[in-house]
This record gives C-alpha cells, structure tokens and sequence, in this order.
C-alpha cells in the first residue's frame, strides 16, 4: 500500500483543524495569526562556509487556541506534547507556503 501524499496545508491535523491562519511578514520576520494566538517566525541565513536558510520560532502565544481545544474536547496530558508539535508543524506549513507563494510571484 502506498502512503498517502499530503499537500502542506492539507487536514491531516488533529487539533488545528478548525483554524485557518493569516501569514503577514515584516522584514525578516513572519507572524502566522491564529485570531486568538500567534507563532512567529524569523528568516535569516546562517552557516560559515556553508549557508542556509533557516526559520526559527521565537515566540508562540497560543494558550487561548489551546484553551478552545481542551474546551471543545477535554486534553490529557498526553495530547499536550502532540498538541505542542501539531502547532510547529502547523504554523510553520503556513509560513513555508506563505515564502514559497512570494518567491512565485516574484520569478
């Protein structure tokens, strides 16, 4: 059987399925916009002989998002370490789709 292929955006997400973010940027830095919570994101290119670019979440404030979740269907105390993931790979989708989508318009 073959795995089935995801596009980045697609809901295979357990918790974050209702939320849609907006992505905005302000110079090196991406806000992923969740209403009622964020993750943010800077862009920057790093290595010595070797560069890279590299996303880096500085900050999240996502207590109110995970505050809905946990009122919608109670957490225990394992879903908050997958919880926690889904909300890096979630956010970071948005963000990566959000860079790839500027790089297309300016090609």
């Amino acid at each position: 059987m073959v795995p089935k292929q995801y596009s980045s955006n697609e809901s295979i997400y357990k918790y974050l399925t209702g939320f849609t973010p907006s992505v905005s940027v302000s110079g090196e830095t991406y806000v992923v916009d969740y209403g009622v919570g964020e993750c943010v994101y800077t862009y920057s290119r790093i290595g010595k002989r070797i560069k890279q670019d590299v996303l880096q979440l500085i900050k999240t404030d996502m207590w109110k998002v995970i505050t809905l979740i946990d009122q919608e269907s109670p957490l225990n105390e394992g879903d908050y370490k997958d919880l926690n993931m889904e909300i890096r790979n979630h956010s970071l989708s948005y963000v990566t789709d959000f860079i790839n989508g500027q790089k297309g318009l300016h090609q």
